[in-house]
């Protein structure tokens, strides 16, 4: 039986793999961003060329009115949610503190804390009506360790902080919904990037990253984790 999947903050790495190996498994897809013309034309690939149904919503994560709207949309149109991946990031421009724009600040932390909120809270909705479902928070190693980015320092540990609440919410956890905070503690592998570092050897997939994400949703029920983290075989944890 398919389920329907919320990737949140679709780009073109991490979230369109991901998408691809929920929809590959038969699940239906459900891509949310800003991007319109990205994830539509996402949506139709993924739609031909895998088992699943894939639909787009074009979404400001930031805005509480779009996500609601979205939500209620692609449960018109897909069904009930049984799984969120949130992968956006929402930017991280900045230095030090004495550098922080505040509304840089202000504009991470409306997407990777209020945005984050607003998807799990109607994520969670349907999961406790069919007693069961996941939610699942990218990050980086930057949520344990401090840097010198205040921007997005301050907004990774936010966000892990809100995903660590949420997986000890003993309500969530009496429904069979768990909630896992994923740090990606290395290189994502992509094109700009491998153009901008050509020296850096040492790259994670999206696809091998995804592979790893399908398999946290698919965990069973017995069986809960509220936080991993994933880095090249080559590196030390940075944390």
């Amino acid at each position: 039986m398919s389920r329907t999947i919320v990737i949140a903050g679709v780009g073109e790495g991490l979230g369109s793999s991901v998408a691809r190996v929920f929809a590959q498994s038969g699940d239906d897809v459900a891509l949310l961003a800003r991007s319109s013309e990205f994830i539509t034309t996402l949506a139709a690939d993924l739609s031909e060329s895998t088992p699943g149904r894939a639909a787009a919503f074009p979404t400001d994560l930031a805005d509480s009115a779009e996500v609601a709207d979205a939500f209620a949309s692609l449960r018109e149109r897909l069904g009930p949610v049984g799984g969120l991946v949130f992968t956006a990031f929402g930017g991280g421009g900045g230095g030090g503190v004495f550098d922080t724009d505040p509304d840089q600040l202000r504009g991470a932390l409306d997407v990777r804390v209020h945005g984050l909120f607003e998807c799990v809270s109607e994520a969670t909705a349907d999961m406790r009506d069919n007693d069961g479902g996941t939610v699942v928070v990218v990050n980086s190693g930057t949520s344990r360790t401090p840097s010198e980015n205040t921007v997005d320092s301050t907004a990774r540990h936010a966000c892990r902080g809100l995903t660590r609440s949420i997986a000890a919410d003993p309500d969530l956890g009496s429904h069979g919904i768990q909630a896992v905070h994923v740090i990606v503690d290395g290189w994502i592998s992509k094109p700009s990037l491998h153009e901008q570092f050509p020296d850096h050897e040492r790259w994670m997939t999206p696809d091998d990253i995804a592979t790893v994400l399908g398999r946290l949703v698919d965990a069973p029920d017995s069986v809960h984790t509220s936080e991993i983290d994933l880095r090249h075989p080559e590196d030390a944890p940075s944390f």
